[in-house]
């Protein structure tokens, strides 16, 4: 099997990382995978915002459990959306760009790919989508840059994996060929 089809059958989500962060030119790597994915017209108008700064994505997660608490989707008190993953990495795109959500999604992708590529974990992490527009959830998000206008598409949580997840199997019964 050719690198690249090994690199897509091996990519598993992870949810446990090691404390320490990635070293930087392999999140600027990841990041690179990232924006070359193709895009609507070649529009390129997602944009990625890689946070670093641990209690930063420890302050939005916990902005993101309050949102569901407050909703009656209680987490328990351990919830973290992100896994605790040293990196967490939001991708988003205008809210007029009616393909952000397809351009992002393969922005992710890639560096879903990129991370396996270079033996970091990785895992996409959601809970931005549904929360994004709760005001102390889109403060922090201002705070990180990410404009007004934007829409979270997606977020990568990475980090180099520290003990690996049960592997479920994936479903060979969603293959259907057509003759």
């Amino acid at each position: 099997m050719n690198e690249t089809l090994n690199t897509i059958m091996t990519r598993r989500s992870c949810r446990q990382y090691q404390n320490e962060c990635i070293k930087e030119d392999e999140l600027i790597t990841i990041l690179e995978a990232g924006i070359q994915a193709p895009s609507a017209m070649n529009q390129q108008l997602c944009e990625a915002f890689a946070i670093i700064n641990k209690d930063l994505i420890d302050e939005l997660a916990k902005a993101i459990k309050d949102v569901f608490d407050e909703r009656g989707d209680k987490k328990p008190e351990t919830y973290h959306c992100a896994y605790h993953a040293p990196v967490l990495v939001i991708v988003s795109g205008p809210e007029y760009d009616s393909r952000r959500v397809e351009d992002g999604s393969c922005m992710l992708e890639n560096m879903f790919l990129a991370a396996t590529s270079l033996n970091i974990g990785s895992c996409w992490i959601n809970q931005l989508r549904d929360t994004r527009n709760v005001d102390e959830v889109r403060n922090i998000l201002t705070r990180i840059g990410i404009p007004a206008n934007h829409q979270v598409v997606g977020c990568a949580a990475l980090g180099y994996i520290s003990s690996q997840s049960t592997i479920k199997e994936k479903k060979k019964e969603r293959i259907h060929i057509v003759k």
